[in-house]
């Protein structure tokens, strides 16, 4: 019998030693996992990986999370099972209430199963709650929040585009923790299109908003802000003189008028009359920017400058605001008999405005800097100052069509704050809803033509270029 050669047994050990070395790895991987599960499970250790951080909390409602001083129950109305295991946006909503609960000791988070506790909605007759109800409470104020109003819908209803899981949970617990909602009026009468997406943001920001017909009806008098979204008729005489009366609010002032407009219905010459005495002009046509790299898409869907940062809280030069089909706003005087007037956002000098109908752009048609909204502001001196404000936006589509919900544009949070600081609320918690859609290319034209080049030039001319020097090398050996 011929014996193990020297080299055979090394070979042999390595091999054994490489075997215990994989052996050993795994049980370590394998250990790590039950270690990381178990604390887990003790100690709610998570982490959102996703670029979103839909599963996780924003800065804002930690911030609110980490001040409260009152208890708030929030109650389920299902079995915590069926939310662990349900779809993609099920457990998307069910993470983040695990994430409030994890959040603050102040937050007591329980899960009913109303077939196993049938009884439970009697502790509250006044209220109509069902299955996937979710209910905060504090002390005896209460919000009900319906699970379906918790997303941003597509077209038809079909599909789910956006989570408002967050921002209706942040602003129902301050809601019932504090007993505040702004009032809100939502002017009516003129024709004007249904504002959906702007109203669901409002409403999910304890704004409390109400109808009120400029034409048969009067503005609500506890309402702070009034809503004025793409007319369609000229508003009567009568009707602005309500607007007038609502603004000056007996001497108090105090109040402010939201006015976005639709390019598509230029010829209103009542309205435009009342915005001359705040000294505010509408021009005709769409807004564009003749440069790539401003505009998203095409040149008719620009990207707005911060005009005043005053009035852009929490906004830095990075987050991009994009006026779509925007009608061109005009500053007729910077201050007048106590009228003073701010561009909020306006385009660069690369920008201009072509008529309705037209389609292409020429160097001929750029002027530079035309406004995109407006901010007019009348004091009066009195024993204390007192001002009421009229806001222009030459673009209502900016603030609707999901612009509102998007991750890439800071639309929502922009006229969000916008209305918080002309409000009682002042620099109350922003929490845009979270976008559930697949990404989307977002990229601006220079972007995209970088991108062309880069790929069928730049990067097969490199390869071209190495292989030429590995090809020359070699042979001279």
């Amino acid at each position: 019998m011929k014996r193990k050669s020297a080299g055979s047994r090394r070979r042999w050990r390595y091999g054994a030693l490489s075997l215990a070395v994989t052996a050993l790895g795994a049980a370590l991987v394998v250990a790590a996992n039950g270690v990381a599960g178990l604390l887990t499970e003790r100690f709610g250790w998570t982490a959102d990986l996703t670029a979103e951080g839909r599963y996780g909390l924003s800065q804002a409602t930690e911030d609110c999370l980490a001040g409260l001083e009152s208890d708030v129950d929030i109650y389920v109305m299902q079995a915590g099972e069926d939310l662990a295991v349900g779809s993609y946006y099920v457990v998307q909503a069910y993470e983040a209430l695990l994430a409030y609960q994890r959040g603050s000791d102040h937050i007591r988070l329980e899960f009913v199963d109303l077939t196993g506790n049938p009884t439970f909605t009697a502790r509250y007759p006044e209220l109509e709650l069902g299955s996937w109800d979710i209910l905060v409470e504090s002390g005896e104020r209460r919000e009900v929040l319906n699970f379906s109003q918790l997303y941003d819908y597509g077209a038809g209803g079909a599909s789910i585009t956006a989570s408002r899981v967050e921002e209706k949970l942040t602003n129902a617990i301050l809601s019932v923790v504090s007993g505040e909602r702004t009032a809100a009026a939502l002017l009516t009468g003129c024709g004007d299109a249904s504002p959906d997406d702007l109203l669901n943001l409002m409403e999910a920001n304890r704004f409390d908003v109400r109808a009120c017909s400029l034409v048969t009806g009067e503005i609500d008098p506890e309402a702070e802000l009034a809503v004025l979204f793409a007319p369609q008729t000229d508003p009567e005489p009568e009707s602005l003189e309500k607007l007038d009366a609502w603004l000056e609010n007996g001497g108090r002032q105090g109040r402010s008028l939201f006015v976005f407009m639709d390019p598509n219905f230029p010829e209103l010459p009542n309205l435009q009359a009342f915005l001359a005495d705040w000294g505010i002009g509408l021009g005709e046509g769409y807004a564009f920017e003749s440069r790539s790299s401003l505009y998203y898409e095409r040149p008719f869907y620009p990207i707005a400058q911060y005009g005043d940062m005053d009035y852009a809280g929490g906004m830095t030069a990075s987050d991009l605001t994009v006026m779509a089909l925007c009608r061109p706003v005009e500053v007729l005087f910077d201050s007048r008999d106590n009228y003073e007037t701010t561009v909020l956002l306006r385009f660069t000098e690369s920008a201009g405005s072509l008529p309705l109908g037209a389609a292409e752009v020429s160097a001929e048609d750029v002027t530079g800097d035309v406004a995109a909204m407006v901010l007019s502001a009348h004091s009066w001196y009195g024993a204390e100052v007192t001002r009421s404000h009229v806001v222009v936006s030459g673009s209502a589509l900016a603030f609707s069509s999901g612009l509102t919900a998007s991750g890439t544009f800071a639309n929502g949070r922009y006229i969000l704050g916008l209305f918080q600081k002309l409000s009682a609320q002042g620099t109350g918690v922003s929490i845009p809803p979270k976008s559930l859609t697949a990404p989307v290319h977002s990229m601006t034209g220079a972007q995209a033509s970088g991108f062309v080049w880069a790929f069928l030039a730049v990067l097969p001319a490199a390869v071209l270029a190495v292989g030429t020097v590995v090809w020359l090398r070699r042979r001279r050996k």
